[in-house]
């Protein structure tokens, strides 16, 4: 079934309605729960009893990685030779936390460890000579790149001309040739036999060390050396995973489960000090904190200052230390989020009133002012405000870009890549360098090829809803039941329903956009619209809505809210 919406196309999730009856008599599941399970895959008692109770003995061998072993080999060897390992991460959440990941675990084997994170402005995303002198001059032997490396083809060898080995670790779009490091695990190879496309680094990290632990063992290693428990590392892969946005399925939704536990019981302090600054209860932690609180403060140090800041943040011991780290991490995130408020409002005005924007299918526009550090979060934005790829570049000629599910952004810069200084990533998230005078060119070229394999309707911003709803089952009962089946992200999104031709009262504007009231039924029920103003007019008559269900916590008192994803005018007469 399909509707289109004021803005929207509004589409419901098929499901095999005896499948649904059959998890609700297997196993005794709310009828709703039951349907949102179906329609996304999960249709038998086996399937559901996984999905609901994910299993760390789940996850899948790690030496099916092409080069697994290869890289277990070299770090065994540098391991019992004592050699100094150096580790090369990225400046953002999944490069921070797979710096952490890997450096944790590596010491607790014995080794000695030193690690570096690139300058964003002066350095630049990736493998560079500037990080290849610090790590030799800690002494590095070997060279561990994390979610970076995959390109970076020069790097590797003047590593390698000065008798540095190099293993790269990545999940980024895999181009035709390796670079030539010992090993190269990522698994978006040809040759990779695990099917692990939807990790991001730290999860690829974390599966290294699942490997290596297991070498070790068989190396006899741990008869005088105390064993390190992999588990314990798993908050940092929930957050490196929900922050990179990679799909919340299979092995991510198992290490994202596991981790939020870890996370609530604070055993980190980088991570209580994070949720104190955040003003978040340890108890109220879910994939949408790492998401929306702890991710872009983690971000804002690479962003704006020096990522290596929250790799202290989250090795810290000392709660004094970790608390005035936070902080510092909260002001960045402060600057970050002003920044992009004023570069998201420029971007806007630019777009809404040109002609070239509107009848374009890509978005590309630049300032050299704007700060390189949040293009990306703009481009977000924007793509989330028209519905089209965009690519917003920033100062130097860096810039990022994001894009829809019809439009491969990477293999798209592979098609103009003439006019490119440089560019890498993958479909949904790209980053750019271009030489300013190039940008027009640039955007026409995206355009023409954007022309060829974009269809008008791959245009149309699609909400996929996953049940409709009567005002009598939204309860407070529900929502625990849908809990059950959190965590949620990309991928496997949080249920939204609909709920047909409802009336609202006390309707009200919130500053920054938004909307509360309540929703007339048998028992009124608040709700929350956010950004939504510019629909305040669709509130004043009986409308469809699509919404979550969620429990507001205020002054001790727990209510259940609506929180409205989107609206359209009602298409019948009948009252909820």
């Amino acid at each position: 079934m399909t509707q289109v919406g004021l803005s929207h196309r509004w589409n419901l999730r098929p499901a095999d309605d005896t499948k649904v009856n059959e998890l609700i008599i297997d196993m005794g599941l709310h009828r709703i729960l039951a349907r949102v399970l179906v329609a996304r895959g999960i249709d038998s008692k086996e399937a559901a009893e996984r999905y609901l109770k994910p299993e760390l003995s789940a996850l899948g061998d790690p030496f099916a990685f092409a080069d697994m072993d290869i890289a277990c080999d070299r770090l065994l060897k540098a391991i019992q030779q004592n050699e100094v390992i150096g580790i090369f991460g990225d400046y953002d959440v999944d490069g921070v936390t797979s710096t952490v990941l890997l450096w944790e675990f590596l010491e607790s084997c014995g080794a000695q460890v030193v690690a570096t994170i690139p300058d964003r402005l002066r350095e630049g995303y990736g493998l560079n000579v500037a990080g290849l002198d610090r790590l030799q001059a800690g002494g590095a032997t070997l060279i561990v790149t994390v979610d970076c490396g995959i390109t970076a083809h020069k790097e590797v060898e003047e590593a390698v001309t000065r008798g540095i080995d190099v293993i790269v670790i990545d999940h980024h779009t895999v181009l035709v040739d390796l670079p030539k490091a010992v090993a190269v695990i990522n698994p978006h190879r040809p040759d990779c036999g695990r099917a692990a496309t939807h990790m991001c680094a730290v999860g690829v990290v974390f599966n290294l060390c699942m490997a290596l632990r297991k070498r070790l063992r068989e190396a006899n290693f741990f008869a005088e050396n105390p064993e390190p428990n992999l588990k314990d590392l798993l908050d940092l892969v929930a957050l490196g995973t929900v922050a990179d946005v990679v799909p919340l399925v299979l092995d991510n939704r198992i290490f994202v489960h596991h981790g939020l536990d870890l996370i609530r019981q604070e055993r980190r302090i980088g991570f209580k000090a994070l949720l104190e600054v955040a003003e978040v209860k340890e108890g109220k932690v879910s994939a949408s904190t790492l998401g929306f609180h702890l991710g872009p403060r983690i971000n804002a140090a690479g962003r704006l200052e020096d990522a290596m800041q929250a790799v202290k943040l989250l090795r810290t011991k000392e709660m004094s230390a970790a608390t005035v780290m936070a902080q510092m991490l909260n002001t960045q995130n402060q600057s970050r989020r002003d920044l992009e408020k004023e570069i998201l409002a420029e971007a806007i005005s630019e777009i809404s009133n040109s002609k070239e924007h509107k009848d374009a299918l890509v978005l590309v526009v630049g300032r050299e002012h704007w700060h390189p550090g949040v293009v990306g979060i703009v481009a977000s934005r924007l793509v989330e405000k028209f519905g089209k790829p965009t690519v917003v570049i920033g100062e130097n000629g860096k810039g990022s870009g994001r894009s829809i599910p019809a439009f491969h952004l990477h293999q798209s810069l592979c098609q103009v890549q003439d006019c490119l200084q440089g560019f890498g990533g993958h479909a949904h998230a790209v980053g750019v360098h271009l030489v300013f005078s190039q940008l027009s060119l640039f955007r026409d070229l995206l355009n023409q090829y954007a022309a060829k394999v974009l269809k008008p309707e791959d245009l149309i911003q699609t909400i996929v809803y996953d049940g409709e709803i009567a005002g009598d089952d939204v309860s407070e009962n529900l929502v625990n039941d849908l809990a059950v089946a959190a965590p949620f992200g990309r991928g496997n999104p949080e249920p939204v329903f609909r709920l047909k031709c409802l009336s609202f009262r006390n309707l009200r504007e919130l500053k920054g956009g938004h909307l509360r009231g309540e929703i007339l039924l048998k028992k009124n029920i608040p709700f929350v619209a956010f950004g939504m103003l510019e629909k305040m007019k669709l509130f004043e008559k009986p409308a469809d809505v699509l919404a979550y269900l969620e429990i507001n916590e205020w002054m001790g008192r727990r209510t259940i809210q609506l929180r409205i994803k989107d609206i359209q005018v009602a298409l019948t007469n009948s009252v909820n």
